[in-house]
């Protein structure tokens, strides 16, 4: 059975002098220390490199022990940071080279539509489309502001704290761009457009958001892996998130428990879904600090960021003082969050 190389895609020759290795011998380094990853039939020991990854560690161990090719090129785009990480790869300790099938009929055909969405250019930046979006994004906050500064009453306070609710919907999707570095399609560049539409201005951590959602699209929907499917004691997706009394989470490096409390909340999962998601803005709050605060997780411009973050807490605290009462106050900061929740909803 030949080794699974496709030279074209990295251009490094493969050295045939290095062992070959099956699948199953590739899933037996899975550790920290003992990490191998094969991507595009080369098998690569990164037990030692994978702290200084810019997408963090914890990807890395996502996926030890596996063919990363799929992922690896998702990544790595020919768009975006491709020829830096294909150039990092000649210097990465090259261990065997794997044994596999030949490609199937749908891998081929996904890669082949992967190198046509490339040549067409369809993740070129389109420069007006931007312009336009930040232009609408200046003005929904500045509106929102402009409107609860000068609100006197539950009306004139509703409709404020509905445009800011807007722009913090509309601002996610900016941040989710930039952390795809999906904008200008420098990375460096990319995560200051994300400091901006992330902790300066919607207070959420654009290092927290990259950390999560990455892990999300590496292992989409592992019961022990994805951040996004673990939200016990609240909700669950799958039977396989209690069937061992729990689950580990290798993202928040804990144990979830299935115990009495987790049951009582998931038997009643399809009415408190709303109620839940109506303040679901308030635990990314949260988790934001909880990361940058984390001084053992690695993560880019931390303390620029958590100034960022004070500054939005500043500038909120700020333009809420000028509501007269404290009950409109409350109804603002309560009831923006909770029409912003309509996104956690909608993804």
């Amino acid at each position: 059975m030949p080794p699974c190389a496709q030279e074209e895609f990295t251009g490094v020759k493969k050295d045939h002098k290095k062992p070959l290795i099956t699948l199953e011998q590739l899933h037996e380094h899975t550790k920290p220390d003992d990490l191998w990853i094969a991507i595009e039939g080369k098998v690569y020991d990164l037990s030692k490199w994978a702290i200084s990854h810019p997408g963090g560690e914890h990807l890395l161990l996502n996926m030890a022990g596996q063919d990363a090719s799929g992922v690896y090129r998702a990544f790595h785009t020919a768009h975006g940071s491709g020829f830096k990480a294909d150039k990092l790869l000649k210097y990465l300790p090259h261990v065997a080279d794997l044994i596999c099938p030949p490609e199937s009929a749908l891998q081929k055909d996904f890669r082949k539509l992967r190198q046509q969405v490339d040549r067409d250019g369809l993740y070129n930046t389109s420069v007006p489309y931007y312009a336009v979006l930040f232009s609408w994004l200046a003005l929904l906050f500045g509106t929102a502001v402009y409107l609860t500064v000068n609100a006197t009453d539950a009306t004139s306070t509703a409709v404020s704290m509905s445009v800011l609710a807007l722009f913090f919907q509309q601002a996610a999707f900016v941040g989710h761009d930039s952390a795809h570095n999906g904008i200008t399609h420098h990375r460096n560049t990319d995560i200051m457009i994300g400091m901006v539409v992330g902790p300066l201005l919607t207070g959420i951590s654009t290092a927290w958001w990259k950390r999560s959602h990455n892990a999300h699209h590496v292992v989409t929907n592992s019961v022990s892996h994805d951040p996004d499917i673990q939200h016990v004691p609240f909700f669950a997706i799958t039977m396989d998130l209690f069937k061992k009394g729990g689950f580990w989470s290798y993202y928040h490096r804990r144990f979830f428990h299935f115990d009495a409390a987790a049951k009582f909340l998931l038997s009643y999962q399809h009415i408190l879904y709303y109620p839940v998601m109506s303040f679901a803005r308030w635990n990314l709050y949260v988790q934001s600090w909880l990361l940058l605060l984390d001084f053992k997780t690695k993560t880019d411009f931390r303390m620029f960021e958590i100034g960022c973050l004070l500054t939005f807490w500043v500038g909120l605290s700020h333009v809420v003082s000028f509501l007269p009462t404290w009950q409109l106050r409350v109804m603002w900061l309560v009831g923006s969050h909770m029409l912003a929740g309509i996104l956690h909803v909608q993804i």
